[in-house]
């Protein structure tokens, strides 16, 4: 792709917040029988610069149920800043891009560093339960409603 075709342009990236607390020795062993019922949620949000660049927050997070009393915490955002550099794009490509297209590229990264965390941290046989797909994730989102008039 010859530079003047790209969409975008990615400035930089990297960990912008990592936060994972084990309080207690009780929140350890709690953990370890119940981290198949904790919840991987993610958040995708952005924010302009200036000189039209924008900065995307991907954030990972772990929420455990509330009926468990020993919690574990684990989150971590991984920064991304671009710059949109097709000034013909439609508003609907632009969202599809910062939803899924760049999550998309640089998701692993920061999913892989949080597996990295609960394996060195004692939880050896942690494995997120599947890729995050965030065209698919991007698709379900932006479905209109059925019931919705067109």
């Amino acid at each position: 792709m010859r530079t003047e075709d790209k969409k975008y342009e990615i400035i930089a990236n990297y960990i912008k917040d990592l936060s994972f607390e084990i309080p207690s020795a009780e929140s350890f062993l709690d953990a370890a029988q119940n981290l198949g019922k904790y919840e991987t949620k993610i958040d995708i949000s952005n924010k302009p610069l200036k000189n039209g660049i924008l900065e995307l927050n991907f954030k990972i997070f772990f929420e455990a149920p509330k009926d468990i009393k020993n919690k574990i915490h684990a989150e971590g955002c991984l920064a991304i800043i671009f710059k949109i550099t097709d000034t013909k794009l439609k508003e609907e490509e632009i969202k599809r891009i910062i939803l899924a297209e760049i999550p998309g590229l640089y998701g692993n990264k920061l999913s892989n560093l949080m597996a990295d965390l609960f394996q060195k941290s004692g939880f050896k046989e942690f494995r997120f339960k599947e890729e995050i797909n965030f065209e698919k994730l991007y698709l379900e989102q932006t479905k209109i409603n059925p019931t919705q008039k067109h």
